[in-house]
């Protein structure tokens, strides 16, 4: 079952939830989903799901109490019931306030009702909500300003996945669409928002772009949420080059409960089995074990700092330069290797090892502006590169 903010009764349920995630120093927003086709008369008491038209989903199947089955040809929305629907959001999202929730984001992705309107092989309407990108982005655009207009600025965001084609989301030129659609948001006081990557099919979608981060999520002008393949490194990575503000797990959180964690110590990851998502009892869901408590909260490891010199004399700059960085930040210089270990043409390169209590501190330490200064501005003619042995036990090291 989808859990609802419609009731009373859910919301004063979900009270407890946000309570809890506050008490606890976090923040929670609610994802507000209406599915539209993507759903099933069988968890409907019999009723058939509603869309923008009358054309059911492909290929697929959904699960339900009596086992999957194939998907039904919805009911196309009167234009009364369209605006039913937006209004329905609006409620949500103040019985979400009401519950205690920080902000709400729109699910606009994945082939759920906001995405039918906005793709033409799921929108044939001839009215003001369909034809034109202007006509079948208006129902998106329409909750974002309801949304806005119950938590104002900063508070709302919205998810969209423009080259996922799951749930029949073919859309004959989604970089035209979804660039008229970005566009619009930048209009709106949100708070980010969140893009789902994918690497389209290129025999399939030829047109499609081929990196939805780059050619579309440059459009948006706000903070940039980034989701879809992505570990802990590339996300990392993201970061820092300053393309996007944050990166979002979806199914590695479901298998992991403890993700921030594992990534924080560089441990491995629990994989998730897709065959139990969508459907069933709690198997798949709230099963997957979390470290064990006896378990070190920290896993030392060592990290490699190669160091690059035009003058050999250079070499003992770096424990002088870096090391009150590296130690203000509970690391410390181990070992150097010999100058021979590495050498790339006639320059050569010295690698460090340098141990501290995680990755992510070692990570936070190598670009800190301190170290950045440091090695940059101090060390004369050394230039240091930075090359993560991802979180090696010292004992593993020792023994190699």
């Amino acid at each position: 079952m989808t859990p609802g903010i419609w009731s009373t009764e859910q919301v004063e349920a979900w009270k407890k939830v946000t309570s809890a995630v506050h008490q606890a120093g976090g923040t929670i927003v609610m994802q507000l989903w209406h599915t539209g086709r993507v759903g099933h008369s069988d968890v409907r008491d019999g009723r058939i799901p509603l869309a923008p038209s009358a054309i059911g989903i492909q290929g697929q199947q959904h699960f339900t109490p009596s086992g999957l089955k194939n998907y039904e040809v919805p009911r196309a929305l009167t234009l009364e019931e369209i605006r039913a629907t937006v209004n329905d959001y609006e409620v949500a999202a103040r019985n979400a306030m009401a519950a205690g929730f920080d902000g709400v984001e729109l699910h606009g992705a994945f082939g759920y009702l906001p995405h039918q309107f906005l793709v033409d092989s799921a929108n044939h309407r001839t009215d003001e909500y369909g034809g034109s990108i202007e006509n079948r982005s208006r129902f998106i655009l329409e909750v974002m300003e309801r949304l806005v207009g119950v938590w104002g600025s900063g508070r709302v965001g919205i998810r969209l996945s423009p080259t996922i084609a799951y749930n029949g989301m073919v859309d004959s030129d989604p970089l035209a669409t979804f660039s008229y659609l970005i566009e619009k948001l930048n209009s709106l006081p949100l708070a980010y928002l969140h893009l789902m990557r994918a690497t389209p099919d290129p025999e399939r979608f030829p047109a499609w772009p081929s990196d939805t981060i780059a050619t579309l999520g440059t459009l948006y002008r706000g903070n940039l949420i980034v989701n879809g393949g992505y570990d802990r490194d590339s996300a990392e990575a993201a970061i820092e080059s300053g393309a996007v503000k944050a990166a979002s797990f979806g199914a590695p959180f479901v298998s992991n409960p403890d993700l921030v964690r594992r990534f924080e110590l560089g441990l491995p990851l629990a994989v998730a089995d897709r065959n139990t998502f969508y459907g069933g009892g709690e198997k798949g869901y709230v099963d997957y074990p979390a470290l064990s408590a006896q378990e070190p909260t920290t896993a030392k490891g060592y990290w490699l700092v190669q160091a690059t010199v035009t003058d050999p004399a250079q070499f003992g700059k770096y424990t002088q330069v870096a090391g009150p960085v590296i130690a203000s930040y509970g690391g410390r210089v181990l070992a150097r290797g010999e100058v021979a270990e590495v050498v790339e043409g006639t320059v050569p390169r010295r690698p460090y090892f340098v141990e501290f209590p995680s990755y992510a501190v070692a990570r936070s330490c190598f670009y800190s502006a301190a170290y950045q200064e440091a090695i940059t501005l101090r060390s004369g003619a050394a230039h240091f590169d930075i090359v993560i042995v991802d979180g090696v036990p010292v004992e593993q090291k020792q023994e190699r």
